[in-house]
């Protein structure tokens, strides 16, 4: 069995370090290690964990604080000898007194109870010496051990690097979380929202020494940042007192006026209930990481990547990406009525967004786009209850019984339940289930199929359809409550 070596751990904390630096500077948000989100819970974790408690047993028995445990072990057991002799030198002496005959053997037997107490006291110094180094040394160790699990940037998971085509660089370590296990990092998690261009400056390392993460994520910063503006000054020159965060605040001032505004949780109620009351088809989809990894496959990215970059798509509902998988995705994307994106400008989220749905032919700026968490947008504004109050709802999606029996519980007429959907190649089973049921508006939980039933539900039986996602499973298990 390989050992792993303090020197390895090094190695790996630093290379973590660097991705989430980089990641940092790229997205303009500190990553952090923990998260009950969905793209970055557990990732984002999984690696820094990893090395945490490899390095953990490494240092769990430092070598001063076992020599001082040893030597304390040691002198206690020098100083119990050594209080027994006493005592059976003690006693045996008054026999002595009392027995004549045995004078000589109780002055004798005296005589090395007094050796017996030099020992002892010999003993406490030992014992008072050893502890001493002991506790120094073990309290290095704690402090080691204290600036590893100290809060600061963190790595977001154990995803391989990828190089979209969009340029973005080096993809940084992204969550990827099963349901059950893996989830859509973008557009699942409020923690996906980051963008701002002035939350550059990195968090000094909690403890002193630097540790080989702080080490790599100081690293990335500046390969993200300072780096980056260097190649744009020419040779035998400097650029005084200007800071990259500068920079990119200056630059962004001059693109601003090309922002695009995603509408708001409040629109997008207005936009269903008036399709409710007007009895129009609308459909409302989302696009995270396995969708647009799902559409990237053998299209702006090698399949081979995309794999290593997200082992959960079978999970997701598409145990492969083929042509005719990335086709249905990709038309029912240019036919919705509203799609989701994602915020974060990661390499996997909009970094694969438009070189995606430019290779498709799927003009953006022709979209209605909202934000690919709207879900739980609509949920935290108070508005998901009043959606679907008096509407007859259909529930799809593994988690559609136990969801129905909290909706029934809030006085929502659940009219449909279709349980779970196995994959991509179970679509038309379900739209024939569907077709069966009376209902005004289906809230549907499946992964990727999700974006291809909304957008059928809409357009082939004039109902309004949403995409729910994990929504359901938060709602089931309490995490969150309507």
């Amino acid at each position: 069995m390989r050992v792993a070596k303090r020197s390895d751990l090094g190695r790996r904390n630093k290379t973590l370090g660097s991705h989430a630096g980089s990641l940092y500077v790229s997205v303009g948000v500190q990553p952090k290690a923990s998260s009950n989100h969905e793209w970055g819970n557990n990732g984002t974790k999984q690696g820094s964990l990893e090395l945490a408690g490899i390095e953990r047993k490494l240092l769990a028995e430092p070598k001063g604080k076992a020599s001082g445990r040893t030597g304390a072990r040691r002198g206690g057991s020098a100083g119990a000898r050594t209080k027994t002799g006493v005592k059976t030198g003690e006693g045996r002496g008054s026999a002595g007194t009392r027995l004549k005959a045995g004078e000589r053997a109780g002055v004798s037997r005296g005589r090395k109870g007094a050796r017996a107490k030099a020992g002892k006291r010999a003993a406490a110094r030992r014992a008072l010496a050893a502890p001493r180094g002991g506790r120094t040394a073990g309290a290095r160790g704690k402090q080691r051990t204290a600036a590893q699990r100290a809060p600061g940037p963190a790595p977001q998971g154990s995803t391989p690097q990828a190089l979209p085509a969009s340029g973005a660089g080096p993809a940084p370590p992204q969550a990827t979380h099963r349901r059950g296990g893996v989830a859509h990092a973008g557009r699942e998690s409020a923690a996906a929202h980051a963008g701002s261009a002035r939350a550059l400056a990195p968090a000094q390392p909690a403890a002193a020494p630097e540790s080989g993460y702080a080490e790599g994520f100081r690293d990335g910063v500046f390969a993200g940042g300072e780096a980056l503006v260097a190649q744009h000054i020419p040779p035998d020159h400097i650029l005084p007192t200007v800071a990259a965060a500068d920079l990119i605040e200056a630059g962004f001032r001059q693109y601003a006026p090309t922002l695009t505004r995603l509408a708001s949780p409040h629109e997008m109620a207005g936009h269903i209930q008036g399709a409710l009351d007007a009895q129009r088809p609308l459909s409302v989809v989302r696009l995270g990481d396995g969708e647009l990894l799902t559409l990237a496959a053998d299209t702006v990215l090698p399949g081979e990547q995309v794999q290593g970059l997200a082992p959960f798509l079978p999970y997701a509902g598409v145990p492969r990406s083929t042509p005719d998988i990335r086709a249905a995705l990709a038309e029912a994307i240019r036919g919705a009525d509203w799609v989701g994106v994602p915020i974060s400008r990661a390499p996997t989220f909009q970094g694969l967004l438009f070189p995606v749905l430019r290779h498709f032919g799927i003009d953006w700026s022709r979209l209605n786009l909202t934000s690919s968490t709207i879900n739980y947008s609509l949920h935290h504004s108070g508005l998901l209850l009043p959606v679907v109050q008096g509407r007859r709802v259909l529930l799809i999606g593994s988690q559609a019984a136990e969801l129905g029996a909290l909706l029934n519980g809030r006085g929502i007429q659940v009219t449909g339940i279709i349980g779970t959907v196995e994959g991509v190649a179970d679509i038309p089973r379900v739209m024939q289930q569907t077709a069966e049921h009376s209902f005004d508006i289906a809230l549907v939980a499946a992964g990727i199929p999700a974006v291809i039933l909304c957008r059928r539900i809409a357009g082939e039986l004039g109902r309004v359809a949403i995409d729910f996602g994990h929504l359901a499973d938060k709602l089931v298990t309490g995490e969150l409550h309507l």
